[in-house]
């Protein structure tokens, strides 16, 4: 009988490992691919726990990097492979960013340092949520600036042109405009290990058949998932011999890729890599996750080809990490940190810091300090490859002008 499988059976369903797409409060079903080829697509990669940026990227000219830091170091250039490569004559990248070289090299890559949340936290959650919100106080502003911007752009009917890539939709995805969540291509669907699947899915369907937001979001799900489905980006092939690397992280790279290469409209999308909290043994933990973040984008940009043109990938992170190392071989709670813009319209070939050196003068109790407030670079980045021309809506707030000279 229709309807006999309720909504609480749904969401029992749901709960015992069903498979269904994350969605925002409102979407576009009917995705239309007009120009979608010509679209510009923002990518943010989000290292939650706290990337220490003076290891990823070394001022190696300092002696109080070294003193601060006796065992955890990263060697300066030319000491062999487990020294640092140096960018300039005064930064160097950390030896597990080796891919980042070539793309540095050719203009494509790069680095803020220095970067980060004008307001102090040392709390992960607290200081994650005041980056995605881009509002550095709790209240007042619940949406994702991601959200925002998607809200300042053009009417589109794809449904794929906000995707949040992982297990659940980013906090700076979160807001009125749509967005579509999924934690893989192949398992974007709704799943259930029971013989009667395509049945409870059938009735699964018939019981969104009112005018709520229930029923209407229920029904765009199934749509979603059908649209997926039959588009090109379920058989899509790695291009360019690019190589992934294994796990959650070059999985969903891939899949954005093949999304992209897709041409289903995708213009905004998130993924995350978890792991920086490195309080603990911090090479050995730090130098594989470094590894993982940069084969990971050396082959996405690979594998787009030219496509890479029309798309501009940045990284952000919580907080960076204390100036001196700990008992354990790690490093604490910080400031500071470094970020990475990489792709279309990025001016690469450059260290961009408003350096405050390491002096015990120039540290903010103890950590590097903020020079360059990290909303100053996302609103460049809206400004020049957004065609963002009011920021005060996305970056509510914002006293730091833009930063100049990072994206053309």
């Amino acid at each position: 009988m229709k309807n006999q499988l309720s909504r609480r059976d749904f969401h029992r369903l749901a709960c015992a490992g069903a498979s269904i797409p994350l969605l925002g409060s409102r979407v576009g079903w009917s995705a239309s691919r007009k120009d979608a080829s010509n679209r510009d697509v923002i990518v943010v990669v989000f290292q939650r726990g706290a990337m220490d940026g003076l290891n990823a990227v070394i001022p190696y000219t300092e002696n109080l990097y070294y003193s601060r830091r006796p065992t955890i170091a990263v060697p300066a250039p030319g000491g062999g492979a487990e020294s640092a490569i140096a960018l300039n004559d005064q930064f160097a990248l950390n030896p597990s960013l080796a891919p980042f070289k070539a793309l540095y090299d050719a203009g494509e890559l790069a680095v803020v340092h220095a970067a980060g949340l004008t307001t102090p936290s040392r709390s992960h959650f607290d200081a994650q949520d005041f980056m995605e919100r881009a509002w550095l106080s709790q209240g007042s502003v619940f949406d994702g600036w991601l959200n925002r911007y998607v809200s300042s752009l053009e009417a589109s009917t794809a449904t794929f042109r906000a995707v949040g890539m992982g297990t659940a939709v980013s906090r700076s995805l979160s807001g009125a405009a749509p967005v579509v969540g999924l934690s893989s291509i192949e398992d974007f669907g709704i799943e259930s290990a029971s013989q009667r699947s395509e049945s409870l899915k059938s009735l699964l369907s018939q019981t969104f058949d009112g005018q709520s937001f229930v029923d209407s979001t229920g029904l765009r799900a199934f749509a979603a998932v059908d649209e997926l489905a039959t588009s090109p980006a379920v058989n899509a092939e790695v291009e360019n011999g690019a190589v992934y690397p294994d796990g959650a992280f070059g999985q969903r790279l891939r899949d954005l890729a093949a999304l992209i290469k897709s041409d289903l409209g995708v213009e905004v999308a998130t993924v995350d890599i978890g792991g920086w909290d490195t309080h603990n043994n911090e090479v050995n933990e730090l130098n594989p996750l470094l590894a993982e973040l940069s084969e990971g984008l050396a082959a996405f940009r690979t594998d787009l080809g030219a496509t890479m043109a029309r798309v501009t990938v940045v990284t952000m992170t919580e907080f960076g990490r204390r100036a001196y190392e700990n008992g354990s071989q790690g490093t604490d709670h910080g400031r500071g940190s470094a970020m990475f813009v990489l792709g279309g319209g990025v001016i690469g070939g450059q260290v961009y810091a408003d350096w405050p050196t390491l002096a015990d003068a120039a540290l903010d109790n103890g950590d590097l300090a903020v020079t360059t407030d990290y909303r100053a670079v996302l609103a460049e980045l809206l400004i020049k490859r957004g065609g963002v021309s009011d920021l005060s809506a996305i970056f509510p707030g914002l006293e730091s002008s833009p930063t100049s000279g990072l994206f053309a």
